[in-house]
C-alpha cells in the first residue's frame, strides 16, 4: 500500500487536500492511504526518518513558513531519506515550478491553488497518473543505481547507464548515463557486484552496459558505446562474448 504524507502550514488547505485524497481513494479503491498530515515540516522529517517505509507519496506546500525548510529544501531532505519518493508540489505561484529543476527534485507534479474546483480536479488527475505509473512499474519494475556525491543522492535507472570508468582522481569513478556524467567515490569492483548481470567489468578502467555496446572491435581490444571508446583487456575478450550471448 502506498503511504501518503501531506505538509502544508495552512490548516484549511491541508484539510482540503486530505479530504480530496481520502475521497478519491474511497471512490476509486486505490491501494493507498493518507498516513499523516503536518503543518510543521520538522515533524514530517522526524517521522519519515524513523519510519521503515520508503517510496512514499508526498504532497508538499512550496511556501512553507519555517526557519529550516521551504517546500524545495524539504523535498531535497526527503530525497536523501526516500530517494525513490513521489513528490507533488502544491503552491499559489505557478512561476516557481522551475525551481524543482534547479533543486534536481524530479517532482511528479506541480499543482497550483487556483480554486477549490481546479485543486480538486488536479489532485484527482495526479492520483490517477500515479496509480497508472505504479501499475506499469509492477509489470516492468524500474531498477536504480543509487549513490551519493557530497550531500546529494543520485538514483539513476540502470537502463540509462552506458558505462562507468575510473577517474583521473584517485578512488573516484565517472558514471556515464544517457543524460548525465557524474563523478563519485567508488571502486569498479564493488560497483560491478551491484550492477550484475547486465554489466561487465571488461578492463581495470571500465564497466560497460552489455546492451549498450554498439560495436565490437576485439582485434584492437575495444568496444564503442554511443561514439565513446572503452578498452577491453585481453583476458576479458572471451568473457565479454559469453556475457553478450547470455544477456542479449
Amino acid at each position: 500500500m502506498l503511504q501518503i504524507y501531506i505538509c502544508d502550514d495552512e490548516i484549511e488547505i491541508l484539510n482540503f487536500i486530505k479530504k480530496e485524497i481520502d475521497n478519491q481513494v474511497l471512490i476509486q479503491d486505490y491501494d493507498m492511504m493518507v498516513c499523516s498530515c503536518y503543518t510543521n515540516p520538522i515533524d514530517l522529517m522526524k517521522d519519515i526518518t524513523n519510519s521503515k517505509t520508503r517510496r512514499n507519496l508526498y504532497f508538499l506546500d512550496v511556501e512553507l513558513k519555517n526557519e529550516k525548510y521551504d517546500g524545495f529544501l524539504l523535498g531535497k531532505a526527503i530525497r536523501n531519506i526516500d530517494p525513490h519518493a513521489t513528490i507533488v508540489y502544491i503552491t499559489s505561484y505557478k512561476d516557481l515550478a522551475y525551481k524543482t529543476f534547479q533543486y534536481h527534485l524530479e517532482a511528479f507534479d506541480y499543482i497550483v491553488k487556483d480554486s477549490e474546483f481546479k485543486l480538486r480536479e488536479s489532485i484527482c488527475n495526479c492520483l490517477k497518473c500515479i496509480v497508472s505509473q505504479i501499475a506499469k512499474e509492477n509489470i516492468d519494475p524500474i531498477e536504480y543505481y543509487t549513490f551519493k556525491t557530497g550531500e546529494k543522492t543520485h538514483h539513476i535507472p540502470l537502463n540509462d547507464i552506458l558505462y562507468i570508468e575510473t577517474s583521473m582522481r584517485s578512488h573516484f569513478v565517472i558514471v556515464h548515463a544517457l543524460h548525465d556524467r557524474i563523478e563519485c567515490i567508488g571502486s569498479l569492483s564493488d560497483i560491478e557486484q551491484q550492477l550484475k548481470p547486465k554489466f561487465l567489468k571488461i578492463h581495470r578502467s571500465y564497466i560497460v552496459a552489455l546492451d549498450k555496446i554498439d560495436e565490437l572491435d576485439l582485434k584492437n581490444n575495444r568496444v564503442w558505446i554511443q561514439g565513446n571508446m572503452c578498452l577491453v583487456s585481453r583476458k576479458m575478450k572471451s568473457k565479454l562474448l559469453e556475457a553478450l550471448n547470455r544477456v542479449l
